[in-house]
């Protein structure tokens, strides 16, 4: 399939997409011609600039040279011909310079970018949530000296949580910020799993950083309430005392340097209250996760992509004179069925959270913004979970479409799924995804996210009225009564295969309507025909899934003496 003439399709027909075009003025600019024209040049600007990076940077990495960063020299040239394009703040609030587009569209560029070089999009992103962060909390002076550099990319942003004995546990956080005689902050502490740490791409790095600051006029404790800051790699010309302490030698996403920092005392700007990071920083949570989920589709996007074509032309078998495309077995079609099953639903579901948000965003309506933000927070961890899974696994599936080629550097899949492992760990592992979901989301009072999720597949349900989905959404629903009902301990004990049946159904949904928008035409059929693909099954697999989160309990008091060696 054309894969641009395949992302409008699913914008035009993604859930929100027409009453947020009708909310938002500035969204409302995203012709079909626009549409069109952005995801073109975002082809071309991906195929002619970020593919060679994508190789020449997955075969000799980033290198640490006197304590600096050192990218390939083809990153130099994209990342500068990228802000030149106008890219990096393209879905951004026009109040910090973006063009105010729909974050599903700003999805639908990453998506193009991500297939041909993914580590290049861990650089943009921080950028965006970095802007997005400082507009909301810093003082006049802060935003005067960094948000323009951010804007046009002269500058670049990391996302400092993560501490060698406190990854997601951030309570357990031992950076201190310590507030100096004239009033300023300083930052002391290590921190680790730095995507572009460092690098040699901006003149400067904006670090946004969480640490602990004692309240005014008490000794330093353990229990301190956590802070958010902007700290400066570079201001005045003078460099900060902030150390890179290694780079890590990963699996995959080599074009990204991921760092272990140490600030030593440098200086630091507080943003917002002391005592508020954590909140604050959820600014910024929907787009990073959302993101990643990006990511995982364009990984899973191309590969299919790879493995339809390579079908297409390599012969084996058949009983005449010459063999046949392999694509006309018909084990090898149920395998190529199968990767487009997942990647499509998938697509459609990260259109439908981004405008979810963006409606929740723009909207003047109480009712409409609750239902909205509700629905975005419960789509969510599904999205950023499949989003690795479907990177991985359909990468994985399209080197056994490919055969032992495909187990080979000569074709790209084998490295798609090298860089696809890391994405259901970072922003949040599926364990944490499916404790969000079922602990904080379906159990929390009023379960606000699981009853917007119902009002809108069920609406849809029944307009579609196909069988299998619906078996589905009662095992769905029966389902989330039971975890609702258990003690704290068996939810927990179930989140994960609940976060799976959450999955199920969230794209059975966008699979029943992509059968719904068949019309006849050939990109039509094709996505209804994942479509129909995805829902064949989907009875059986929401009823195991739907079992394994009700014996979860069950299952691990069973083997606790494991538990406990």
């Amino acid at each position: 399939m054309d894969i641009t003439a395949t992302i409008a399709r699913h914008l035009a027909i993604s859930p929100g997409w027409d009453a947020l075009l009708a909310t938002s003025e500035s969204c409302a600019q995203a012709s079909e011609d626009m549409i069109a024209e952005i995801l073109g040049s975002a082809g071309r600007f991906a195929l002619e600039r970020l593919a060679p990076l994508n190789t020449a940077a997955d075969v000799t990495g980033c290198k640490l040279v006197d304590g600096r960063v050192i990218t390939v020299p083809e990153h130099k040239a994209a990342w500068a011909e990228f802000c030149e394009g106008g890219w990096l703040m393209l879905d951004a609030s026009p109040e910090i310079g973006g063009m105010g587009l729909p974050t599903a569209l700003g999805n639908a560029v990453q998506e193009m970018m991500d297939r041909h070089c993914p580590a290049f999009g861990m650089m943009p992103v921080p950028s965006r949530a970095g802007a997005r962060l400082i507009h909301a909390f810093a003082d006049d002076a802060v935003r005067e000296a960094w948000l323009p550099g951010l804007i046009d990319g002269t500058i670049g942003a990391t996302i400092c949580i993560s501490e060698p004995d406190a990854g997601s546990d951030v309570r357990r956080l031992r950076t201190r910020g310590e507030k100096q005689a004239d009033g300023t902050w300083r930052i002391t502490g290590e921190k680790c799993w730095i995507s572009f740490g460092d690098q040699d791409l901006t003149g400067a790095i904006a670090h946004l950083l969480l640490a602990k600051t004692a309240p005014e006029g008490q000794a330093p404790s353990p229990k301190d309430p956590i802070s958010l800051f902007l700290v400066p790699s570079v201001e005045d010309g003078v460099r900060a005392p902030i150390v890179v302490r290694r780079l890590e030698e990963k699996l995959g996403l080599h074009a990204s340097p991921t760092c272990v920092m140490g600030f030593e005392g440098a200086p630091a700007y507080l943003l917002g209250e002391a005592g508020r990071g954590l909140p604050q920083l959820f600014v910024m949570i929907t787009n990073m996760r959302l993101a990643t989920g990006v990511m995982g589709l364009a990984v899973g996007s191309r590969a299919a992509d790879i493995a339809y074509g390579y079908a297409a032309e390599r012969r084996q078998g058949g009983n005449g004179p010459q063999p046949v495309t392999i694509n006309t077995h018909a084990d090898v079609q149920a395998q190529l069925l199968s990767l487009s099953a997942r990647v499509e639903p998938l697509r459609g579901l990260i259109f439908a959270t981004a405008n979810a948000a963006d409606l929740a965003r723009f909207t003047n309506d109480a009712a409409v913004k609750a239902h909205n933000e509700a629905l975005a927070g419960w789509l969510l961890p599904i999205v950023k979970t499949l989003g690795g899974e479907t990177g991985f696994g359909v990468a994985s599936d399209a080197i056994q479409v490919l055969g032992g080629a495909g187990y080979t550097r000569e074709w790209p899949v084998e490295q798609g799924l090298r860089d696809a492992r890391v994405l259901t760990v970072f922003e949040g592992t599926t364990g944490m995804q499916a404790q969000d979901i079922t602990l904080r989301r379906l159990r929390a009072s009023g379960a606000a996210g699981y009853h917007a999720f119902l009002q809108a597949t069920r609406e849809d349900a029944a307009r579609i009225d196909h069988a299998g989905f619906n078996a589905a959404l009662d095992t769905f629903t029966a389902t989330a009564e039971a975890m609702i009902a258990a003690d704290p301990a068996t939810a927990e004990a179930g989140s994960t295969p609940f976060l799976t049946l959450a999955g199920v159904v969230a794209t059975g949904w966008i699979a029943a309507r992509l059968i719904a928008a068949e019309a006849g035409d050939p990109l039509s059929r094709q996505l209804a025909a994942a479509g129909r693909y995805a829902l064949a099954d989907i009875a059986p697999r929401a009823a195991l899934a739907g079992a394994q989160a009700l014996m979860a309990a069950e299952r691990v008091s069973g083997f606790g003496v494991m538990v406990e060696v």
